[in-house]
């Protein structure tokens, strides 16, 4: 880290070099603090740091005296904790016990080395004339240059990924997953890295995967494979061929041998039945339901991802399905470790119509959209909202969203574009007239009163505000969080956050004065009340009013304690077009396609910070356009490798897997008929949280075999369990040993269990 101070002893009209800095232009310690420490805590701290913000009763109460500031937190910055001082890593959110407020400076940042320099200087670790410095294990994991490969586990198919999967290998249509139990959300989005399979999920793919082979049948399996004679080898061709779609990967011998089983198994009653048995239990295998992309140890925990997993990232990164026809002959080939062949299908993917379908998934859960159909709303004040009028929405955002992907268009455009798509609902929503002959027809907003930019939709408009009146903290936030990419932290549990009570005699405005004004309550609120307040001239459902009841509407707007994009503004049009220009907002829009694309979004991690801010600048290379953000992932080096632990087991997805020597298939090696029963378990562990010092996980069991199995697992776990529910545990060599208790310690054939436990580190 390097960091030149340049004091000043009056006016200077050059920059000098650290070698013509003299003794007489250093600063003083309060000088440096009131230079470059005290904006930094105006700006990020003093908002929750204060006698009446939500951080009162912490170390660090800062006010707007900067002498005082300055006694205050010289006396923080010598306070050493866990062999690190705290007022570095409290503020970067690296301390043990995290940081309530968030990550407020980064480590990477000018601010974070300039408070660094301000720690080394109390402490006596550097002069008054000292321009750089580096305190050790401060810097630990901020550097992208040093960071390793990004992590990965396996990603279990989403809801959607499902739907799609399935229609697209066996030609059929239908939303199974509306069965589903629903998907936690994480990081603002449904197909996290976090998804797991509950005892109640495992039963709904079993009902689907039963479901799904009987319509397969019904529709014939002579679409799905062309056999002259329909029988064993019929099925063993099915596996050979079909299962690789299904897999994504060629089946191994071990993995052939495995479902010919399930066909023997069924066979007396028939081909069609043996199939449909075969196919079920093809659905419900982890290598259908996970992605795989694990890859191969190519380095001491350096593991490259194979063209089978590069083709299944690239499938449902762009199509959010299994790879098609073209990207599975390339893995088969070994070419998409080729970038350029890779750079090649991105452009042939993207260009699909199909692609603007992942660009109305994201769009939808990034502005917080998707329960538009069930957002609950006061029947008595907004008569008009009917259930069609709310489809009608929906589907203005989503042709929206749709057509600017597939135009390409600047993302600054995707914030100011005034043309939109209405039918006749929604044009008597909004006061406008249209002419068209199929329903839905384009407008232009351009030389109107409303705006038609993305935050005027009334689809946004609509959810982001309360059941019976508009709300400026609502609509604040999803400026504030989705476009700044800034998360606040929740309010005191001991405030009430009710909003203020309908007055007729005041304004919106008025009523949310309490907020600015009380200061327990206007740390927070001055970051989001006044950017909400541009969005007044439309009320709860997104219709433009002039007045608010009795009272004119004051649209004025202001962002406050951004990185970047501080401002004001008068309404929504001028503040799409602040926002428009702003470079955080559209790294943050970068951000919101890296975690969706990838399913990690904590950015205290090094591989997703400086993931995005080499997507941010790929991004802008390519013309910051709004598929560009989806191609920049593409582009990052961890499309082809990962990090692991040194020895972990290598992917299966490399081609034809041999048998490993002296494992049981359970079927005679001449015959083809099982020989003995086959007994097996699959194991999944899934860490549910994490505090630092402690973690709790669940584990599913599953019995995959064909016979019943009293079920026993080791797990390497060094740590020390705190609680354990539905199961038994024995401390052993190298991990701790699980068995089930009375109603769970055997499972029958296809059947799993579920266990947790918590443990502290």
């Amino acid at each position: 880290m390097i960091l030149w101070l340049m004091a000043c002893s009056g006016e200077k009209d050059t920059m000098q070099s650290p070698d013509e800095v003299t003794e007489a232009d250093c600063l003083t310690d309060e000088e440096y603090f009131s230079e470059n420490v005290q904006p930094v805590l105006q700006s990020k701290c003093i908002a929750c740091h204060s006698e009446e913000g939500i951080a009162s009763e912490t170390t660090l109460i800062l006010s707007e005296e900067t002498q005082v500031n300055f006694d205050t937190v010289s006396e923080v910055a010598a306070i050493v904790e866990n062999g690190e001082y705290l007022l570095l890593t409290k503020p970067t959110n690296q301390h043990a016990d995290g940081h309530s407020g968030g990550q407020p400076i980064s480590p990477s940042s000018t601010e974070y080395d300039e408070l660094e320099l301000f720690v080394a200087r109390i402490n006596g670790l550097v002069d008054e004339c000292a321009t750089e410095v580096e305190i050790e294990g401060t810097h630990e994991g901020s550097s992208c240059e040093d960071a390793s490969p990004a992590r990965r586990v396996l990603r279990r198919l989403s809801h959607q990924e499902y739907d799609n999967t399935i229609q697209d290998l066996f030609g059929l249509t239908g939303t199974w997953s509306s069965d589903f139990a629903g998907d936690n959300v994480s990081y603002g989005f449904d197909n996290a890295v976090t998804l797991q399979v509950s005892s109640l999920l495992l039963d709904q793919y079993s009902n689907a995967a039963s479901q799904i082979a009987n319509d397969i049948l019904a529709q014939g399996i002579q679409n799905q494979i062309h056999c002259t004679t329909y029988n064993r080898a019929c099925a063993e061709q099915f596996l050979s061929d079909k299962g690789t779609e299904i897999f994504r990967r060629p089946l191994s011998d071990t993995d052939i041998e495995r479902y010919l089983s399930m066909y023997d198994l069924v066979e007396e009653d028939g081909f069609d039945d043996a199939m449909k048995w075969m196919i079920a239990s093809l659905l419900q295998s982890p290598h259908f339901l996970y992605r795989s992309e694990l890859g191969v140890e190519a380095d001491e925990g350096v593991f490259g991802l194979t063209s089978w997993e590069v083709a299944t990232e690239l499938s449902y990164l762009f199509w959010q399905s299994t790879p098609d026809a073209e990207l599975l002959e390339l893995a088969s080939e070994d070419l998409l470790l080729d970038s350029t062949i890779v750079s090649e299908q991105v452009e042939r993917l993207a260009s699909s119509p199909r692609s603007s379908e992942v660009m109305v998934e994201l769009g939808m859960q990034w502005l917080g959209v998707q329960g538009l159909s069930f957002v609950a709303k006061d029947s008595a004040v907004y008569s008009d909202l009917t259930d069609p009028l709310r489809a009608s929405m929906a589907m203005e955002t989503e042709l929206f969203l749709s057509d600017r992907f597939e135009q390409d268009v600047s993302f600054a455009e995707l914030l100011t574009d005034q043309s939109t798509q209405i039918d006749g609902l929604l044009a008597t929503h909004y006061g406008f007239q249209i002419d068209s002959t199929n329903g839905w027809g384009r407008v232009d907003f351009t030389s109107e009163e409303r705006f038609g930019g993305l935050l005027g939709h009334a689809s946004l408009l609509t959810v982001h505000a309360l059941p019976s009146s508009s709300s400026p903290i609502h609509r604040g936030l999803l400026v504030r969080e989705h476009f700044l990419c800034q998360k606040l932290p929740p309010p005191p549990a001991n405030l009430n956050t009710s909003p203020p009570e309908v007055d007729p005699e005041s304004s919106t405005r008025e009523r949310y004065a309490q907020h600015s004004s009380d200061p327990a309550c206007s740390s927070c609120h001055d970051q989001i009340d006044p950017i909400g307040f541009a969005f007044e001239h439309y009320d709860g459902i997104g219709r433009w009013r002039e007045m608010d009841g009795i009272h004119s509407v004051d649209a004025s707007g202001e962002i406050l304690n951004s990185d970047e994009s501080d401002g004001s503004f008068y309404g929504v049009q001028e503040l799409s077009e602040h926002l428009a220009e702003s470079s955080e907002v559209s790294a943050c829009y970068v951000q919101q396609w890296f975690v969706y694309g990838t399913g990690q979004g904590d950015m205290e991690l090094p591989e997703v910070s400086c993931g995005v801010a080499a997507a941010t600048e790929e991004f802008v290379a390519q013309g910051s356009t709004v598929q560009s953000a989806l191609k920049a992932l593409t582009s990052l080096d961890r499309i082809y490798t990962r990090s692991g632990q040194t020895g972990e087991m290598d992917t299966l997805a490399q081609g034809d897997v041999s048998e490993p020597d002296g494992e049981d298939t359970g079927l005679d090696s001449d015959t083809g008929s099982p020989e003995t029963p086959l007994e097996e378990l699959t194991v999944q562990v899934v860490e549910n949280s994490n505090w630092g010092t402690g973690y709790c996980s669940s584990v599913t069991v599953a019995n995959t075999g064909t016979v019943e199995n009293t079920w026993m697992i080791e797990l390497p776990i060094v740590d020390t369990l705190t609680s354990l529910w539905s199961a038994n545990s024995v401390v052993v060599t190298g991990g701790i040993q699980f068995t089930g208790v009375d109603w769970n310690a055997t499972l029958q054939p296809n059947q799993s269990t579920e266990f947790g436990f918590c443990a502290s580190m």
